[in-house]
């Protein structure tokens, strides 16, 4: 994976501030904080192998899934958090994990917040009409 690898995240319409006319991000940090149910592995698409639109497409195939769109962070903004990234393509070829296992909950929260900050920055990749 490149540094400027997209890795593509979906938006949970819960997580969404305030987004009625503007094109402007106002998602909340639980976008980019992993549950205990996942294992602290945040699932993300990538880029290399998925669109925005294709990884909003593909997401919301599955009838139990919801998102209104795609932000996205890169592998090095990962990295400059000192999180790693796993391209392990289960359960599907493209799919990653940002690892967040091994942190206190304190650093869970500081970390999504700061790849929050880096998704708001580039803005949607892909936005639901």
């Amino acid at each position: 994976m490149e540094k400027e690898t997209l890795l593509h995240r979906q938006v949970h319409p819960s997580f969404v501030q305030a987004d009625k006319i503007s094109v402007q991000v106002f998602i909340t940090s639980q976008v980019f904080k992993p549950t205990p149910k996942d294992d602290n592995k945040l699932s993300v698409y990538n880029s290399e192998k998925f669109t925005a639109k294709e990884s909003f497409s593909h997401f919301v195939s599955e009838p139990k899934n919801n998102s209104i769109g795609v932000v996205s962070v890169n592998f090095e903004e990962c990295n400059i958090e000192e999180l790693t990234v796993v391209e392990d393509n289960l359960p599907f070829d493209g799919h990653c994990h940002i690892d967040f296992k091994d942190l206190t909950s304190n650093q869970v929260e500081k970390k999504a917040k700061k790849l929050k900050i880096a998704a708001i920055n580039r803005g949607w990749q892909y936005k639901a009409e």
